[in-house]
């Protein structure tokens, strides 16, 4: 395997479809990492509560160099969602999906309000699709793998992180669960919330109400900001 830096300006070939030797090689012995956003859009795809969905598909461990919860795919072998025809729930797989065979570095300087990013190109010996004669620049390969909303709700979860990482305390059992409840369980979020009367505090805006996922991303926000406060005190 080998990484490559994207320049800006530069292009690279690639194509991934079913008449590939290699099809579906990508979705078999890896960690695959859930971030929120592919936790709320996996499970509005499936028809699941966010409970139902973490405990059926999902395993959460704590962070190698945080405290943070993180939750990754349960995989034994393969993907679950991945079939002989392809990846079943292909509208709302996880952004890494998405990104490959690119990478994403999200970097935030002390003191600077936006990250700035970075992306590689990852040439993995099973792959085939380096081969083919399609070539993308990164702008374009963005905008068909429609990575704007993942990549700007990704952003949000970097900020905790780098707030975690710069208060260098590791979470007590009640506060990693209370992270793991606003970021990754919803809907159980959702419940508290009304128990305990957040709204009071910090009114939730939903900006384009009318569809799960757009009220499920605005309680997400809610939840991030929360957690902010609640662990961090900004």
């Amino acid at each position: 395997m080998s990484f490559q830096e994207l320049r800006p300006g530069e292009t690279f070939c690639f194509s991934c479809h079913p008449d590939i030797p290699c099809f579906n090689a990508c979705c078999r012995d890896l960690n695959q990492y859930l971030t929120p956003y592919d936790i709320v859009r996996l499970k509005n795809n499936l028809g699941l509560s966010s409970r139902q969905f973490l405990q059926r598909y999902t395993e959460c461990h704590r962070g190698p160099r945080s405290s943070l919860p993180v939750v990754s795919l349960r995989m034994p072998a393969t993907c679950p969602f991945v079939s002989s025809r392809g990846c079943t729930v292909y509208e709302d797989r996880p952004g890494a999906c998405r990104t490959y065979p690119l990478g994403r570095i999200v970097r935030r300087k002390p003191g600077e309000g936006e990250c700035t990013e970075s992306y590689f190109v990852i040439r993995e010996p099973h792959c085939l699709g380096f081969k083919e004669d399609k070539t993308w620049t990164l702008e374009a390969w963005k905008k068909s793998q429609r990575l704007e909303p993942y990549n700007r709700m990704n952003d949000l979860m970097m900020e905790i992180i780098s707030l975690n990482n710069q208060s260098k305390r590791e979470l007590n059992r009640e506060e990693a669960d209370l992270f793991y409840m606003a970021c990754y369980d919803l809907d159980r979020f959702r419940d508290f919330a009304f128990q305990k009367g957040l709204w009071k505090e910090t009114p939730l805006e939903i900006e384009h109400a009318g569809t799960a996922l757009e009220e499920d991303v605005a309680l997400m926000r809610f939840g991030m900001d929360w957690i902010k406060k609640r662990l961090f005190g900004v």
